[in-house]
Parts: structure tokens; C-alpha cells; sequence
């Protein structure tokens, strides 16, 4: 079979490539056996590449923090799940065509959804919600503000929070994106710049923003942050500039900003095993539903991962870019 692959630390596009490796064995009795259908490409899989992300994986190595495979054999003591099952796995290494996992490391998804957007699940749509829902108690009508607005995260956010009845002041680093933004819900859209807290008060009529989620990092908290509310809390999930985020000392002494970090791996530890089942369920219905989707900007075979991971290393995209490892998605 095919893998993507990874000899050595370094640019994504130059580092990467497409092997040929043995097909898995057949799975144990605790195990299932796997075709992926398709995998997104997120910054956590290029900063891994780069050897940026929390830990270093021993080379050679496959990245991949999620897809949606089908089941294609099953464990003698595997009682919940069926040959054709769509599963996202809760494990790493997805960049390949087949794999083995055991069971209790798969969660099932309801069938009749784009695979493609089913891809997606693991990673952006948990991100937004509990980061949403988990942090500040908001009620209907509580405003959120978030940078990156533009991206998987920012989607799901946008849309989670008109769900839930919640207002948001999206930021973005660059012209053109409001009206697909605002056609998910957003109420306000601004592009950053050294008045932007101004704007945001302006725009929002001086209401209380208790809420604030990044994935830029550097100065940008700054330039946003003395619009917030009082000990408001500020999650950063990214450095999208390449910095650490940063407060002033304004903001942190005397408007006593809360600056804290979000990863998902620890919340998925923590959480029972019937709790993610349910975390997952109640985010694919909303894909079964139209009310949560993520943009795509192209698809990929595996044998062209790079141009893949070169398009998605790209600032200016559309969307997410996906790779279908066993052919087109239908």
C-alpha cells in the first residue's frame, strides 16, 4: 500500500512524499482493519513535519491527525462495529491508504454525509465547540470575538455560535472574506489593523466581550484586546504569525485579561468514552443537518501529497485541502 511519509524535519512540501510499504497485517481480536477515504491537511500535520508541534515523532513518520475510513474487517471480539462502517480514529498516523486500530480507538459516524466533510470532524468542529462552550458561561444574544476567522476553526465557530444564538466579531488578516463569512452567520467582520479594538466597540455598540478566541498569536491580542471586557478570557490556539501571543501590560494588570492556551488532545483524554461518542454524534448531525460545514478548497490523490501539502501550506486558500488516498470521492 501507499503512505505519506517523512524522513527528516524541514518544509512540508520538500520533506514529505509518497512510499510504498507492506499492507498491515490482518487485525487482532481487539482490532479493525481500515480503508481511509479521506484526510484533511491541518496545521497540527505541518507543524509536525516541520518538528514544531508538542512532540517529535521518531523519523521515519507518518503524520495525519484525522480522516474517515471504512471498515473493511473486523476482530473476533469486535461486537459493535460492521464491515462498511464509516469510523473516524481517535489515533494519529491517518496518511495512509489502510490501516489497523484497535476498536476502542474509533468512533463510529452516522452514515448519509459527505465523507468529505466527515474527514473534518475529529479535529476543527470539537475545537470550536468546546472552546465555545467551555471556558465562559455565554448566554443568547453574548458576543465572541475570534481572529483566523477564515479558517476551519473559524467556520465551525461562526456557525456553532449562531446555533446557539451567540454573536460574533470575526477578524481576519486580509480583504475579500467577509460575504462568505457573513452567508455562515457572522454578524460582524473586520480586518485587522492598529485601530482594531475601536472598530470593535464601535461595531458591537461597547458590549461586553467576555470571550476571545485566537490562532494568530504576536500583537494581535493587543490590538483587539482593550475592546474586551474586563477579565475576559483570551484562548489562543495557534501562532499563525510565527510569534507567541502576547498582552500589554495594560491589559493584563489592569483590565486583568485571562491569557490561556486550548489543545484538544488533553480534552479528549479526559472526557469518557460514551462523552466523546456523544461530542462526535451531536457534531455529525449537525453536518447531516447543513448547519455545520467546512470549505474545501481542492482534493488530491495520495501519489500528489506534495502539491497537497504545498497548497495547504499556502495563506491564500478558499478552504481546506483534502487528499482521498483509494480514489475519488463519490
Amino acid at each position: 500500500m501507499k503512505i505519506a511519509r517523512f524522513s527528516a524535519f524541514g518544509r512540508p512540501e520538500a520533506a514529505i512524499e509518497c512510499v510504498e510499504v507492506a499492507d498491515p497485517p490482518a487485525p487482532k481480536a481487539d482490532e479493525v482493519a481500515l480503508e481511509v477515504v479521506a484526510f484533511p491537511i491541518n496545521p497540527a500535520d505541518l507543524l509536525t513535519i516541520e518538528g514544531l508541534y508538542a512532540a517529535r515523532p521518531p523519523l521515519p513518520a507518518c503524520p495525519g491527525s484525522e480522516c474517515v475510513a471504512r471498515v473493511s474487517a473486523v476482530g473476533d471480539a469486535v461486537d459493535d462495529m460492521r464491515v462498511g462502517d464509516l469510523v473516524i480514529p481517535l489515533d494519529r498516523e491517518n496518511w495512509v491508504q489502510r490501516k489497523v486500530t484497535k476498536a476502542s480507538r474509533l468512533i463510529k459516524v452516522p452514515t448519509g454525509i459527505d465523507p468529505l466533510q466527515l474527514a473534518m470532524l475529529k479535529v476543527n468542529p470539537p475545537t470550536a465547540y468546546l472552546m465555545m462552550t467551555k471556558y465562559v458561561n455565554l448566554a443568547p444574544g453574548d458576543w465572541i470575538l475570534q481572529t483566523a476567522a477564515n479558517s476551519g476553526v473559524g467556520h465551525c465557530l461562526v456557525q456553532l455560535a449562531k446555533a446557539a444564538g451567540l454573536k460574533t466579531v470575526n477578524v481576519v488578516r486580509r480583504e475579500g472574506l467577509a460575504d462568505e463569512l457573513v452567508a455562515l452567520g457572522a454578524d460582524v467582520v473586520l480586518l485587522d489593523g492598529p485601530d482594531l479594538a475601536q472598530r470593535v466597540t464601535a461595531a458591537t455598540g461597547g458590549a461586553p466581550i467576555r470571550l476571545a478566541i485566537d490562532a494568530v498569536g504576536g500583537s494581535q491580542i493587543v490590538r483587539f484586546g482593550d475592546a474586551l471586557a474586563d477579565e475576559a478570557v483570551v484562548l489562543n490556539y495557534g501562532r499563525l504569525s510565527g510569534e507567541n501571543p502576547q498582552l500589554s501590560g495594560h491589559q493584563c494588570v489592569f483590565k486583568r485579561l485571562v491569557l490561556t492556551g486550548f489543545w484538544l488532545v488533553p480534552w479528549l483524554q479526559k472526557l469518557s468514552r460514551q462523552e466523546v461518542a456523544a461530542l462526535y454524534d451531536g457534531l455529525a448531525r449537525r453536518m447531516a443537518a447543513g448547519t455545520l460545514r467546512i470549505a474545501v478548497e481542492k482534493t488530491f490523490p495520495l501519489e500528489e501529497i506534495k502539491q497537497a501539502v504545498a497548497l495547504s501550506h499556502a495563506y491564500r486558500r478558499g478552504g481546506k485541502v483534502l487528499v482521498t488516498p483509494n480514489g475519488p470521492v463519490h
